[in-house]
């Protein structure tokens, strides 16, 4: 969204008004000192030095009443510019120091430009409101820490962010989507599911799964690489550590500062978790003479690379230190590269919508900076091949100047989720770079050696991530085929238990035909002498698609009771199945959730 559009303007104007509350309600207790306070999606915030008074979502009341009296006064917010010199004694007379700190970091040239709304003044770029009435509707929402500029050597400012919309109705329904939010979040999901746990001995960012987690990553990564598989690609296996001039010669050893390394203690090498796994891969197709006539050649691996992020940027499944990557690489002639990306597209097209996610696309472009390998001429041809391949597949998309990869542009598929939030989720990479650094060659068709195009592609990317994105897009709720339990047999009583052991029988039996294997039907029972209710509730609790309901009348009639579990309910499905009959249901029940569009992932209609 532009900064000048009106919902920025109010956004940004609000900051300012909050700016302007703090100090009238604090300034006479405490030294406030401004730090910045820009629009964001969705709002704003301010970062402020409350000269250790303690500020929490519990003053927010007070803070709130003080911004509606400034707002209802509609203070005209007048623009102003000063010289360098009056900008700095401004700063110093208000005891601005951070100020001070920006003043003293513009460019010579630049225009210093100052907003007031009553008798506060700051700092400021804008632009803004033309006056305090104009700022539509707005919440004050959380309180954080963040260090001055980013830099945890620097001190910690409290932030405090707020939410700002045109219309009390926009305010509202964002409000609504936030508090579902906070039912999806994939980590309070994750414990109650019983998906993933951390531990403080094994370390931050490291998740491990349980069984059912881990059922949950099999038949994703299944799936993702099914796609691929079809198409010719196989599956290699490298290590996890390398020499690091392996990286070097890559060109990651500069691009990763957060790359693991370590020492040999028998051999004096130096090593390094791997980042990335696409330097591996290009020593595989250099291990034997390569022909024209097996061009493409497709490598697809799922493996697990490492970064050592910041602790404070670790959270759930989002960010880890421990990446699980559906990885795939090919090494193709510069003719095969639209048959390689369109296959690649057309999966991802499939994949997502399977789930129920939108796509759309951006184009990860290189900007004028340094840091990119290969020519310019390179970069021009791949990024007029990549957007000549998203024109060619009518998809809708938008460039990211910058956002490419070190060693070529990137197509980023953007997935929207059923609260409407924009995910990155698949890539594909256009990388003429790499084989150079490699010295990686075939024979082409004239016996010349020529050097093969590559492409880097990952349909889900992270395994952990987008897990955490999955979890929150169906709120728990996965399809049949996806789901890490899909039945659960319940017993209403001890007399049916001979009849319970012949169901299970059925269900242990049964398999469903996905991605070209056979899958076993994922369940469990559950014979305790508990009540039908509480068992219904507890398998509800934790989601279970399909319950199998075994009583007296099912033994005596050879049936059971069927019943489709929280989103998953259907009015229309027969709820009545004699036994021999059951296993006819569960394949077709658990593939219609594959193979048939259903709308169970978002909110419910207003």
């Amino acid at each position: 969204m532009s900064e000048e559009s009106n919902v920025m303007k109010q956004r940004h104007s609000l900051s300012h008004i909050m700016a302007a509350a703090i100090k009238n309600l604090y300034s006479g207790t405490t030294t406030i000192r401004f730090g910045v306070g820009p629009a964001i999606d969705n709002g704003f915030y301010y970062d402020i030095d409350f000269g250790g008074v303690k500020v929490s979502e519990e003053d927010f009341k007070k803070i709130e009443k003080e911004m509606r009296k400034i707002i209802n006064k509609d203070l005209p917010i007048a623009y102003s510019e000063k010289s360098r010199d009056e900008a700095l004694a401004w700063a110093k007379e208000n005891g601005q120091k951070f100020k001070e700190e920006l003043i003293n970091d513009l460019p010579e040239d630049e225009t210093i430009s100052f907003y007031t709304l009553g008798d506060f003044e700051d700092l400021c770029k804008g632009p803004h409101v033309e006056s305090t009435g104009k700022v539509g509707a707005f919440k004050l929402d959380k309180v954080a820490g963040a260090y001055w500029r980013g830099d945890e050597k620097r001190e910690m400012l409290t932030r405090i962010y707020g939410l700002a919309f045109e219309t009390e109705e926009e305010l509202k329904e964002y409000q609504a989507k936030q508090e579902e939010a906070k039912k999806r979040d994939h980590r309070k999901l994750g414990k109650e599911l019983d998906l993933f746990c951390f531990s403080d001995l094994v370390g931050s960012g490291l998740p491990m799964f349980t069984p059912r987690g881990t059922a949950l990553r099999d038949i994703l990564n299944d799936f993702a690489q099914s796609y691929r598989i079809e198409r010719g690609y196989q599956k290699v296996c490298i290590p996890h550590i390398a020499l690091v001039d392996l990286y070097k010669t890559s060109g990651h050893y500069e691009k990763f500062p957060e790359m693991l390394q370590f020492e040999s203690q028998e051999s004096g090498d130096h090593l390094a978790l791997k980042p990335v796994n696409c330097p591996h891969h290009t020593q595989i197709f250099a291990s034997r003479p390569r022909s024209y006539k097996e061009m493409p050649v497709k490598f697809l691996e799922t493996t697990m690379v490492y970064r050592d992020e910041r602790k404070g940027e670790l959270g759930g499944l989002s960010r880890v230190r421990s990446i699980t990557q559906d990885d795939s690489h090919v090494f193709c002639t510069e003719d095969q590269i639209g048959q390689v990306f369109g296959e690649l597209i057309e999966s991802a097209q499939d994949l997502y919508g399977r789930i129920d996610m939108k796509l759309h696309l951006r184009l990860s472009f290189r900007d004028d900076s340094d840091g990119y390998t290969g020519t310019p001429e390179m970069w021009e041809k791949a990024q007029s091949a990549i957007q000549a391949m998203a024109d060619e597949h009518k998809i809708e998309y938008f460039i990211g100047i910058g956002e490419a990869a070190m060693y070529g542009p990137k197509m980023d598929f953007m997935a929207t989720d059923a609260l409407g939030r924009e995910w990155q989720v698949a890539t594909v990479q256009l990388d003429y770079a790499t084989p150079s650094r490699f010295g990686l060659e075939y024979t082409a068709e004239d016996g010349s050696k020529k050097t093969p195009v590559m492409i880097h592609c990952a349909l889900v990317g992270s395994i952990e991530r987008f897990m955490s994105i999955l979890i929150e897009h169906t709120g728990g709720w996965f399809p049949a085929w996806m789901a890490p339990e899909q039945v659960r047999i319940l017993t209403l009583n001890d007399d049916v238990a001979d009849y319970a052991k012949e169901v299970e029988d059925v269900v242990k039996g049964t398999r469903n035909f996905f991605f070209g294997r056979d899958y076993k039907i994922r369940y469990t029972l559950d014979d305790r002498n508990e009540s039908l209710g509480k068992k219904i509730r507890e398998a509800t609790k934790m989601k279970i698609p399909l319950l199998i309901i075994v009583g007296p009348k099912d033994a005596e009639a050879h049936e059971v009771s069927i019943r489709w579990n929280g989103v998953w309910a259907h009015e229309d499905d027969q709820t009545q199945w004699e036994l021999k009959h059951l296993r006819e249901f569960l394949v077709e029940s658990i593939e219609r959730s594959f193979y048939t569009d259903k709308e169970f992932f978002g909110l419910e209609d207003e």
